[in-house]
């Protein structure tokens, strides 16, 4: 993707739900699934088996990292795009252990500490990361659903304080909270007689929470009408507060290099700046030729070039192409 930071526009924030990511969390049973389903024409990427008593949801079975893997490569279809515009993650725990044993498979270990180097935790990290960024790449709406977990922090003093945080492995932990607007806790809290459910958007002393929304109430009543109303009371504030809001934000998709494009393109600079028909242009090359140098970081002819190298190649097409220019 060449870029150009000459003709960038100013970020508006969207009113419509698809593209927001969100993280739910909170004890068995608390509604976090039904709340997810109820999204815009969700898919429930099912790798616990709790929706048994949700009707009218589209849950595809997840039980391997390949069979999520082939739902990733279905969803890149028009047809797919048309269908669904919410993806469902029930639990993103799992999904992540999942990950960890299709990278030992991969590397015919047992656990990732096997492969030398930590190399195992890394691997495991890019490809949890990448399949979840791909989603949102896609122009989906993502929600994430995990249980809660607690740990215990003592101060100085010697004062005990329970910490409430989503179920996750650290590493698994980072890339969530780094994809996602929101991260909310669900809580029962006991009043006049009766349990009521609310969802937590703010973080304190006690729980984990956040959100990218800055005037978000920090606690809303649970369930999916309450939050998209939520949303939009916090985007209308942002807007009286000069922020840019659309109905509807348009999706743009940004699909990898193309290996064979760039290398027919690559070949076709090389000639034209070169000119190896007419005894060639040697100055021209050592340009071109030192350029590749640097990108690599070693000597490299075009041809060298292989297909997991082609981000190199993008970078390198795109200097040859300001060289022509000059011509």
């Amino acid at each position: 993707m060449a870029i150009d930071i000459l003709n960038i526009k100013p970020s508006v924030i969207s009113r419509d739900l698809r593209g927001k990511y969100v993280l739910l969390y909170g004890k068995p049973k608390s509604g976090k699934t039904t709340a997810a389903t109820s999204f815009p024409n969700a898919l429930l990427c099912a790798f616990e088996k709790g929706y048994n008593a949700i009707g009218g949801v589209r849950p595809v079975d997840i039980t391997t990292w390949s069979d999520f893997k082939q739902v990733l490569r279905q969803l890149e279809k028009p047809e797919a795009k048309q269908m669904y515009k919410t993806i469902i993650i029930d639990t993103i725990t799992i999904a992540w252990d999942l990950c960890e044993q299709f990278v030992c498979a991969q590397n015919g270990v047992q656990k990732l500490a096997d492969i030398p180097w930590g190399a195992g935790h890394s691997a495991a990290k890019k490809e949890f990361e990448s399949s979840l960024r791909k989603i949102t790449q896609m122009g989906y709406g993502v929600v994430l659903i995990a249980h809660n977990t607690s740990r215990i922090e003592k101060a100085a003093d010697g004062t005990e304080t329970e910490i409430i945080s989503p179920d996750l492995p650290r590493r698994a932990a980072e890339i969530c909270n780094g994809i996602v607007d929101i991260i909310g806790y669900i809580g029962n809290e006991y009043k006049d007689g009766e349990y009521k459910r609310w969802l937590y958007t703010r973080e304190t002393p006690t729980l984990f929470a956040g959100s990218r929304f800055k005037y978000l109430a920090p606690k809303i009543e649970f369930g999916y009408k309450q939050l998209v109303d939520a949303i939009s009371e916090a985007i209308d504030e942002a807007e009286r507060h000069g922020a840019t809001v659309v109905d509807k934000l348009e999706v743009v998709q940004h699909s990898g290099p193309d290996y064979n494009a760039l290398m027919k393109e690559a070949k076709e600079l090389w000639t034209k700046l070169v000119h190896p028909e007419d005894n060639g242009d040697e100055e021209m090359a050592r340009t071109i030729l030192k350029k590749i140098e640097l990108n690599f970081g070693r000597p490299m002819k075009i041809s060298e070039i292989t297909e997991d190298q082609v981000t190199i190649l993008e970078l390198i097409v795109i200097e040859m192409r300001e060289l022509a220019a000059k011509m």
